[in-house]
């Protein structure tokens, strides 16, 4: 059935649609064990983030178990359901749980012919954002109701069709899912060597070194320990606002680094900036900034050339002496930087901490010869995170090419030979994403 055959249909008669239930969040439990609850917070573009999400306690799943999410299924927020980066929506990853629904953020199953797994690919076209947008009420709370995502319109393919297009597409998203988990590992092999060589001190030959006395407790001796400011020069960020349009150099904000230890520098925005000021805050490979406001402390390191700025809710630290960039990379993402932050920031609604602050705290300088070890050892890990971060650039711009055209039919997959995946290689797939990657060496 060619695409101009297709019939034209409403999204509400094709899905299984619910909104999530309003969990009180007097009954949140600290628990790592309890499940975990997805909120509109959760949710970004494409993708889930659990970090310091709620939990619900696990004896109760049964008695919610109308909201508990299947893998597969579609998510949408509906508050605030548009971000910088585009619509927050995501499918739930055999990794993502158990997990319940909450209120304000939908689910949406396929049914009547429409397959669930092709549900993310209308969701994620550009013409359900821009009807998204022009569906948005509210100022203070931008919102989109039920019955509003429920009216889209869009053109129903035949169910072999939705398989060979969800085939084709899925392919790219598990290579960039597959690649997101190495990613994870390189930064975990990195973190877990900075604190086996300078928090346990099990760093090459420790077994020959004594350990000594220091305003910061026992340390290999030979090493010393110096203030943070008396290392690095601080810089304030420049003030403009962001745009998509290419007017200028690339502008780095707080939010492009507040959730990661790498830079996606295709999601970064640009600002204007005239010629006399821009050498000022251009950003060099090696820089290291860190957040000032909102999210104080949280650090991003520039790893390649780029033309590029910061904002003004960013410092940069500009090394001096006595130390090299990603070993204060990582011990700016120590648990030592950042409990000291999150205690020496102020405000009540806004956390905010100073260069000054940011600054004056001590920290242990090891001898130049482990220095320039550990940099060339964290190098090569954070070499390889870079190449795979690219890659998975590379294949969002091609799938995101191949998308529209996919799903209005402008490509016609109906004559080629493609391979449908079955119920078996799925569920095979979960099971995959549900096994622990484990770390065995530095």
């Amino acid at each position: 059935m060619k695409s101009n055959s297709w019939p034209e249909v409403l999204l509400g008669d094709h899905v299984d649609f619910l909104t999530g239930f309003p969990f009180k969040s007097a009954k949140y439990i600290d628990d790592p064990t309890g499940i975990r609850l997805l909120r509109g917070d959760n949710v970004v573009q494409g993708a889930l983030r659990w970090e310091n999400c709620k939990r619900w306690t696990s004896s109760e799943i049964e008695q919610f178990s109308k909201y508990s999410l299947e893998y597969n299924d579609v998510v949408l927020a509906m508050d605030r359901p548009w971000i910088e980066a585009g619509l927050k929506w995501a499918y739930i990853k055999g990794s993502d749980l158990p997990c319940l629904l909450v209120q304000r953020v939908s689910r949406l199953r396929g049914k009547n012919g429409l397959l669930t797994n092709f549900i993310r690919y209308i969701i994620s076209d550009i013409n359900f954002t821009n009807y998204v947008k022009s569906v948005i009420t509210g100022i203070n709370i931008p919102h989109i109701s039920g019955p509003q995502i429920q009216a889209y319109q869009f053109r129903l393919p035949p169910i072999k069709t939705q398989q060979k297009i969800a085939s084709i597409l899925s392919n790219y998203d598990d290579l960039i899912e597959n690649n997101t988990r190495r990613i994870e590992i390189l930064e975990q092999m990195a973190k877990l060597v900075y604190e086996e060589w300078f928090v346990k001190f099990r760093f090459p030959g420790h077994e020959k070194v004594k350990m000594g006395s220091s305003e910061l407790g026992e340390i290999p001796e030979g090493w010393e320990v110096e203030k943070l400011s008396e290392l690095v020069k601080t810089q304030y960020g420049y003030t403009e606002s962001a745009t998509e349009e290419e007017i200028g150099p690339k502008f780095l904000r707080g939010k492009d680094i507040n959730k990661q230890s790498y830079i996606s520098w295709d999601e970064v925005p640009f600002c204007s900036i005239s010629p006399e000021v821009l050498d000022k805050y251009l950003l060099k490979k090696g820089d290291i900034v860190v957040i000032r406001m909102a999210d104080p402390g949280k650090v991003g390191i520039v790893e390649t050339e780029v033309n590029a700025v910061f904002a003004s809710y960013l410092i940069r630290l500009e090394i001096i002496k006595n130390i090299k960039p990603y070993y204060l990379f990582y011990f700016l993402q120590s648990d030592k930087f950042q409990n000291y932050v999150t205690a020496a920031s102020t405000g009540t609604t806004r956390k905010s901490a100073s260069a000054g602050v940011i600054t004056n705290i001590d920290l242990i300088i090891p001898p130049e010869y482990l220095l320039t070890l550990f940099e060339d050892k964290i190098g090569l890990l954070r070499k390889q995170l870079n190449i795979l971060i690219n890659k998975n650039q590379n294949l969002r711009k091609t799938r995101d090419l191949l998308l529209p055209k996919l799903i209005s039919g402008e490509i016609d997959v109906s004559d080629l030979d493609i391979h449908i995946r079955d119920e078996l290689e799925v569920s095979q797939i979960q099971k995959t994403e549900n096994k622990s990657e484990s770390i065995t060496s530095f």
